[in-house]
């Protein structure tokens, strides 16, 4: 075998280590990314109170603000 040929066996390994490292390097990076972020949007669970206005006694009306309360899970 000339060393022509040795460098090309050696060059042609060096792409192969290199092409599988990249692939591996890549699966970990997808795999890392679905567990970091799992793709799909959390449901926002909203509940609010009914708003209502009562008459006073002194004639004017009194309103409650409605409590509304955001859970995100």
């Amino acid at each position: 075998m000339s060393r022509i040929e040795q460098a090309r066996a050696r060059a042609g390994a060096a792409k192969r280590a290199l092409a599988v490292g990249s692939a591996v390097a890549f699966a970990v990076t997808l795999l890392l990314a679905r567990a970091a972020h799992p793709g799909h949007a959390a449901h926002a669970q909203t509940t609010s109170s009914a708003v209502t206005s009562t008459e006073s006694d002194d004639g004017g009306s009194v309103t409650v603000v409605p409590q509304v309360s955001t859970h995100v899970s």
